[in-house]
């Protein structure tokens, strides 16, 4: 079997590394321009998305966003702890539907029952 074909991606940077507002066209040279610097990019499949991205994004609200979401986990990391468990695939596949069937989140699923057990 070939390699599989990799599709066209446009990164528009509206503030990297001693660039603002360009579009390239290679993870290779985006990366150049954006990694280490607290950048605002995004990649698209078309040019014109990327252009549309450049000129409407506001640079401070993206980057006020992006503090106060590195601030939101910071503090989740610092008040919680994570656990992991295996499951029986039968039984994984029975809570999973059971969630699905209440329309209930898997990890809400799981918090709410160590909740009333612990409590």
């Amino acid at each position: 079997m070939g390699k599989k074909k990799a599709k066209a991606k446009f990164y528009a940077i509206k503030d990297g590394i001693g660039v603002k507002d360009i579009i390239v066209t290679s993870w290779d040279e985006c990366s150049k321009l954006v990694l280490g610097y607290n950048a605002v990019y995004k990649s698209f499949r078309t040019e014109e998305e990327a252009k549309k991205y450049l000129g409407s994004v506001d640079v401070e609200k993206v980057k006020e966003q992006a503090k106060k979401g590195m601030e939101d986990r910071k503090i989740k990391k610092e008040t919680t702890r994570s656990i992991s468990i295996r499951l029986p695939k039968e039984m994984y596949n029975d809570f999973e539907e059971k969630c699905s069937s209440l329309n209930l989140d898997k990890d809400k699923a799981i918090f709410m029952l160590l909740d009333e057990w612990l409590n």
